[in-house]
């Protein structure tokens, strides 16, 4: 599968759409309404390279800058490295890397880009508890026969997860180079010293400064955090605990950000932010 994004918008979009819905096999209004997502949005996605490669020149002919990509290409998450912990060597001017059982040194050089973002997962719960209670209403009726009535009652809860995550994209050659992921809520921060804060936000925030200084000459984008991702179905689940039945459903925007991190990435390299 095939994607083609948007990454910057040129003049005549409206008068543009016709043709394009047409190219897509959409309604103009239809095809609007998917375009009004942030940077970069999502064109279309198609299961053969030819007509991608045609759709994206499209767009570049329009004067929008516009980039695709193999789906298989991106990333997952289970393949990006991500350290536990870091520290800047200052004798050696080298960033070291510590997590899961693998360590990792990074020199000024070899730091290509820091994409900056954010992650967000809600998890929605609705618990059905079913109870039986004495009805002396029932009771009169039924002549006695019954006395209870059953009641059922349910609630429902959210909660949502954010944290900034920055990737760290290293000079590479291969297609698939995964880059190494730092998560706000996944790191210890005693690499930073003093500059320690209580907070992870504060620490995180420091850790990008200090990253953007020692690498100066690497791309750097934050647009991932400005206007974030909205979040996808990941999953569902049932269980039962007692006489109570409980439902949760998951979205994360996760897979999204890794897929827009890349298409930014793909997207400064050809000129079309």
């Amino acid at each position: 599968m095939y994607v083609v994004a948007v990454t910057r918008w040129g003049p005549g979009l409206q008068a543009q759409l016709p043709e394009l819905a047409a190219m897509l096999g959409l309604f103009p209004y239809d095809l609007r309404m998917r375009l009004n997502g942030p940077l970069p949005v999502i064109v279309a996605r198609m299961p053969e390279q030819g007509p991608a490669s045609e759709l994206m020149a499209k767009l570049r002919g329009w004067g929008h800058g516009a980039v695709g990509c193999a789906l298989s290409t991106v990333p997952s998450a289970s393949e990006m490295f991500t350290p536990r912990e870091f520290a800047f060597d200052e004798a050696a001017g080298t960033l070291e890397l510590r997590g899961a059982g693998r360590a990792l040194s990074v020199r000024p050089e070899q730091v290509y880009a820091l994409i900056h973002a954010m992650a967000l997962t809600e998890t929605r719960t609705t618990r059905e508890t079913t109870s039986k209670k004495f009805s002396a209403a029932r009771a009169v009726a039924t002549g006695g026969m019954v006395m209870r009535k059953k009641q059922t009652q349910t609630s429902t809860s959210t909660e949502s997860e954010w944290g900034e995550q920055l990737y760290l994209v290293l000079q590479s050659k291969a297609a698939k180079a995964a880059p190494v992921l730092l998560t706000q809520h996944g790191l210890r921060y005693a690499g930073l010293g003093e500059a320690k804060s209580h907070s992870s936000l504060t620490s995180f925030t420091t850790l990008v400064e200090r990253l953007r200084a020692f690498a100066p000459h690497a791309f750097y984008d934050r647009r991932l955090v400005e206007s974030r991702r909205k979040p996808g179905f990941v999953g569902a689940s049932r269980s039962k605990v007692g006489k109570a039945k409980q439902e949760a459903v998951a979205h994360s925007n996760a897979g999204g950000v890794d897929l827009a991190a890349r298409l930014l990435l793909i997207a400064h390299s050809r000129g079309q932010l």
